[in-house]
């Protein structure tokens, strides 16, 4: 048996409107760390008090509809947001930007964890996990937000490859299982190949703005234009001033989860002196809300397709994850839909509980890397049963080329890592450079080149973007390029002339130089966060 120690490895779910973080005990069991409330989920919402004094959480929360100026919720929506990262244009309090409010959640969960967990020493090693969709972008942004925080990120996994993870520790035999993920504000939806302590990862897709915080806007809706009848009232719910919106969409909230145990529930609602008062059955939340279900139904049987073109032609049972799916309409369409087992399993944790799995895993091989390359004897193994990812891209990544075209080089759902090379030809005469654009784009059909479209996100900043040739090279001139994505889908791009390597680095917009980090580092150090 492995010593205490040698287990100091975490994961942390960072989610959109919960966040949790768990580690495995000496029984190889996964459990979940509880925050100082004495909740396995936090809030995954900061208040600012002071420009030092941060507080996460619960209490937090509970600010939404009294100081909705101050007070920063669904922050997980604006990673990848280009102007959310811009500090001269984000109306976040003190201008924080998403990777900084992520910091602060993250702080906020291994505080809590490390003052009242039985913990061998601080938590410092931790895998992060992040929707499956999420492009190279994203991963980097949520992997500068663990390091802002402190952390030691050892790696960045999709939340529905942990939850097959912590699921799939139970399972010995052959199985494909559909991953259903419906969180607080993403979805994600992944087919996974699982034998043993193999998990393969066969196709993956999502949206990064679908979850269950829209059930409670179509809901908060559907009450103020019942209100606006009974009143005689033109209310639009985008105008409300904020913190009564946050309050009806608190509300909502609430009524939502308890049509979870009940067939109806009492809406009551006030405002300016007028209010309403009814009863809400559970059809006709359901009926409001079908619109959002669709769009998760329509998703799902695009990445069956994908899953059938790679040869799986059946799926054994789905598994739904993340707390929006405990939903009861959930379930019943999910198996209306597709006639096949649909479990709930530990939908709020199994998350955090397969990263912290994962974690395990990295922490051994590493230990295992390192007696290697010291001569030493091989550490023991950390858990009885090794866990084995294979996993994919959920992006198509291409090079823009002349006349306003994407020349394709890695497509979406390709296993990982991968790296593929093209060769590209300069256009004139004594060319001195040559930019390179870098698309990442959510398109699954294998074409070669496309026409670049308002869709396609162009990852490599201008300033950096362009190669330096040296020499008088004639038209026609091969430059090869390669990209390579890492097993946790993060891009990196390479550049060679004849056999020369040509300095290139690629600089993503949005993600923070060394100094920004630092800067960010510090700031969350010194930030006092209850």
């Amino acid at each position: 048996m492995a010593n205490d120690k040698s287990r100091a490895v975490y994961g942390i779910d960072l989610g959109t409107t919960f966040s949790c973080i768990a580690q495995v005990d000496r029984y190889d069991q996964a459990v979940v760390l509880r925050n100082f409330e004495g909740d396995a989920t936090t809030p995954s919402v900061v208040y600012i008090e002071s420009e030092s004094n941060m507080i996460v959480g619960k209490e937090a929360k509970n600010q939404l509809a009294v100081e909705p100026e101050k007070t920063v919720a669904f922050i997980k929506r604006e990673i990848g947001n280009d102007e959310a990262f811009d500090k001269t244009k984000n109306t976040t309090p003190m201008h924080l930007d998403p990777v900084e409010i992520s910091a602060l959640i993250l702080k906020k969960l291994v505080q809590d964890a490390n003052n009242l967990g039985d913990n061998p020493e601080p938590i410092t090693d931790v895998v992060i996990t992040c929707p499956a969709y999420f492009g190279n972008k994203e991963r980097l942004q949520t992997k500068q937000a663990g390091i802002s925080a402190g952390l030691n990120v050892l790696a960045i996994i999709n939340e529905p490859t942990a939850a097959a993870i912590s699921y799939g520790m139970k399972v010995d035999e052959r199985r494909t299982i559909l991953v259903y993920d419906l969180g607080g504000g993403t979805f994600d939806v992944t087919i996974i190949a699982v034998n043993g302590g193999a998990i393969k990862v066969v196709a993956t897709g999502g949206d990064h703005h679908l979850g269950g915080v829209d059930w409670d806007t179509e809901l908060a809706k559907y009450v103020l234009n019942t209100f606006n009848s009974q009143n005689g009232t033109s209310y639009e719910f985008d105008s409300l001033a904020p913190n009564a919106r946050y309050e009806l969409l608190l509300n909502a909230e609430n009524w939502k989860k308890n049509l979870t145990a009940k067939q109806k529930v009492k809406i009551n609602f006030s405002y300016e002196g007028k209010s309403v008062n009814f009863e809400l059955p559970r059809e006709t939340f359901n009926a409001i809300t079908e619109d959002r279900l669709n769009e998760t139904i329509d998703a799902t049987r695009k990445i069956i397709e994908k899953a059938e073109e790679k040869g799986y032609k059946k799926i054994d049972e789905i598994i739904l994850v993340g707390g929006s799916s405990k939903m009861p309409q959930i379930k019943e369409r999910v198996e209306a839909e597709f006639g096949l087992p649909t479990h709930i399993t530990d939908p709020d944790e199994c998350v955090a509980k397969g990263a912290a799995i994962f974690a395990m895993n990295e922490a051994y091989d590493a230990a295992l890397k390192k007696s290697e390359e010291e001569g030493t004897k091989a550490p023991e193994p950390l858990m009885t049963k090794r866990t084995r990812i294979v996993n994919v891209t959920s992006k198509t990544y291409g090079l823009g080329l002349i006349d306003n075209q994407v020349g394709n080089m890695i497509f979406a759902n390709t296993t990982l890592p991968v790296s593929r090379t093209r060769v590209f030809e300069t256009v004139r005469d004594g060319q001195t450079g040559v930019t390179l654009p870098i698309y990442e784009s959510d398109f699954t059909d294998e074409e070669k080149d496309q026409t670049v479209e308002d869709r396609f996100c162009n990852l490599a900043t201008e300033d950096i973007s362009e190669l330096k040739l040296t020499g008088n090279h004639p038209k026609g001139t091969e430059i090869k390029v390669t990209f390579s994505i890492s097993e946790e889908g993060i891009l990196s791009v390479n550049a060679t002339r004849d056999s020369d390597v040509i300095d290139f680095q690629l600089k993503v917009a949005g993600v923070k130089s060394e100094d920004e980090l630092r800067k960010s580092q510090n700031f969350i150090a010194n930030a006092t966060v209850e």
